[in-house]
């Protein structure tokens, strides 16, 4: 009506035309990068090669797929490094042994204790993933996961209450000669998107039900 159009809310038709157009925009920023650089793995039987070439990956294709990385724990953990490199400098070059050892000995107390917590955070925090991501606005971490002796690959995207993983074998991702298959991986990847949003959508309808 005109009155809807003077108070700018717009038709039916301009609303559905808007979601459609919204959807697509989503659409296009999932797709995979033509210009991607080829990832091969040195060796298919060295897990550290494996991981390497999925890692490089990612951190090279979802920028360019749109979405938005998130840094956050990440500078968490070089300023914690900093701080364990600053206590190491002050008790090399400026503390003086034995003039100074309790000064020493509280450098020492204060490296230990901020190292073992960037190794509590890659622990419990960071654990296996190559980078962090947003997802409706969600911090997300992207896990690629292989244990030892394996040949199973997992992609999980975790985020603070929820995760969503896929598992195949490295060989859905690999060539015979260690060259990645990055339509393959974007695919899992994609899909994995879908079930996470999935998943936060039917979240937020079983709170509003409650």
């Amino acid at each position: 009506s005109i009155a809807a159009r003077s108070c700018g809310l717009g038709s039916p038709r301009q609303h559905l035309e808007g979601s459609f157009q919204a959807k697509r925009m989503a659409m296009v920023e999932m797709e995979l990068p033509p210009e991607l650089d080829d990832k091969k793995a040195g060796s298919l039987y060295a897990r550290t090669d494996i991981l390497k070439a999925m890692s490089e990956f990612f951190n090279d294709a979802l920028p360019r797929m749109g979405f938005q990385e998130d840094h956050f724990w990440t500078n968490i953990r070089i300023i914690m490094c900093m701080v364990c490199c600053g206590f190491g400098c002050y008790a090399q070059f400026v503390l003086k042994f034995p003039k100074d050892r309790l000064y020493i000995g509280a450098c020492v107390v204060g490296y230990f204790l901020f190292t073992g917590i960037v190794g509590l955070i890659d622990m419990f925090v960071v654990k296996t993933s190559v980078m962090c991501v947003k997802v409706n606005g969600e911090s997300v971490f992207v896990d690629v996961t292989m244990n030892q002796f394996s040949s199973e690959i997992e992609l999980k995207l975790r985020g603070r209450s929820k995760s969503v993983s896929h598992q195949t074998s490295a060989g859905d991702y690999f060539d015979a000669d260690g060259y990645l298959s990055a339509e393959h991986v974007h695919a899992a990847f994609v899909k994995l998107v879908r079930r996470f949003e999935k998943e936060g959508k039917e979240g937020g309808e079983k709170k509003k039900d409650k």
